[in-house]
């Protein structure tokens, strides 16, 4: 599959199973009640951190914007709370833009810690191949917000990458702009994104302490927090095997016979995708 810009989802999605990922593109994402509920809850924690922001984007740029902005306004209340949520955060890596959002962050003990929030239907503990995909969404983003902040993906790298020069937004979503009082000198893209990179240049010292937080759908409470460490080899290590897939170099890989039990959760199973439904039905 080809493409320019490549989602932390997509990454994290990759290590649950890559076949299910590239047939979410192919076909569309099936959209389920889990998959509504998490959105819900990551909405009402939002909601509890950051200041309301109402934008209605009509263009790409408009988007962009938005994207931009309130993640900058996010970050400029991260010193005040200590918390801050919905971060969006860019890079690149062997010619692939990256883009994902960060869905916390906590200052603890002088130090910057990103963390990830998944809900579940029930209370038990995730088993070790649902963290290990959702360990490689939260040290994706630990990757790029330290190389933004260490200057290895700069602003004028970010400007060329999406070409904001060339992006005007549109006089509709500019007076929306000004309703919201917004300074006359951050309302265009570039001045969006100068003030994004600016705010995370100036944060405190990253942690490696990365979190990964379960939490239960129906309760909202907290099952459990689950802490990692961060390094830079694993990062790599991580992008040069995922890469290799959005490179061409080989195609989706479907999940491992030990892991097949993963198929009973996704709606491809036995109709787009076939990998192990033989099997099942054999052992049925």
């Amino acid at each position: 599959m080809k493409k320019a810009s490549i989602r932390a989802s997509d990454i994290a999605a990759q290590y649950w199973c890559e076949r299910q990922m590239e047939l979410n593109y192919i076909y569309g994402q099936k959209i389920t009640k889990e998959i509504k509920k998490g959105r819900q809850i990551h909405g009402e924690l939002e909601s509890e951190t950051n200041i309301p922001i109402v934008l209605m984007p009509k263009t790409y740029a408009d988007v962009m914007y938005k994207g931009l902005y309130t993640s900058y306004m996010a970050l400029k209340t991260l010193q005040q709370n200590k918390k801050t949520r919905e971060v969006q955060i860019y890079g690149a890596i062997n010619g692939f833009k990256l883009v994902g959002k960060i869905d916390q962050l906590d200052i603890k003990d002088g130090e910057v810690i990103v963390q990830e929030d998944k809900t579940r239907g029930n209370d038990n503990i995730p088993s070790d191949a649902q963290i290990l995909s959702h360990k490689a969404q939260v040290v994706l983003y630990r990757k790029l917000l330290g190389d933004i902040k260490e200057g290895r993906y700069t602003l004028k790298d970010f400007e060329s990458a999406y070409k904001t020069s060339e992006l005007p937004i549109t006089l509709e979503f500019k007076r929306q702009l000004e309703s919201l009082q917004v300074d006359k000198d951050l309302m265009s893209v570039n001045s969006a994104a100068e003030a994004l990179f600016g705010s995370i240049g100036e944060l405190g010292k990253i942690s490696d302490t990365l979190c990964i937080r379960y939490i239960n759908q129906f309760s909202g409470n907290v099952i459990s927090l689950h802490k990692i460490k961060y390094s830079d080899e694993e990062a790599q290590q991580m992008l040069d095997f995922v890469l290799r897939y959005w490179k061409g170099e080989r195609e989706a890989l479907p999940v491992p016979m030990e892991e097949k039990w993963k198929c009973n959760f996704c709606a491809f199973f036995g109709k787009e995708c076939k990998v192990w439904w033989p099997q099942s039905k054999l052992h049925a």
